[in-house]
């Protein structure tokens, strides 16, 4: 039995034929020297049909997504406890 795998952009939604020039992202987790940095590492790989399955990896149609997705990244809020705490307490107080 053959399995057909078809993939799709994690940004547009567009699915991938068979000229199309793809990339994957993959996120990992790494150490910061800064408090306020986003513990992430942003990676970006040419296609690999070996690659493309491993559920880690994320598609990208072309560098115009690539872009989208380097921007979201470099653009996310970063995740502080104690400072949501503090900004939760001072919205309630508004």
């Amino acid at each position: 039995m053959v399995w057909d795998v078809s993939f799709t952009c994690d940004v547009c939604g567009k699915t991938k034929g068979e000229a199309n020039h793809w990339w994957m992202l993959s996120h990992a987790d790494c150490t910061c020297d800064e408090d306020d940095q986003v513990p992430q590492r942003f990676s970006v790989m040419p296609w690999s049909a070996e690659q493309s399955r491993n559920p880690e990896m994320r598609h990208l149609c072309g560098k115009g997504c690539a872009m989208q997705a380097l921007e979201r990244f470099m653009t996310q809020k970063t995740a502080i406890p104690e400072l949501e705490i503090e900004d939760n307490a001072i919205a309630r107080s508004f």
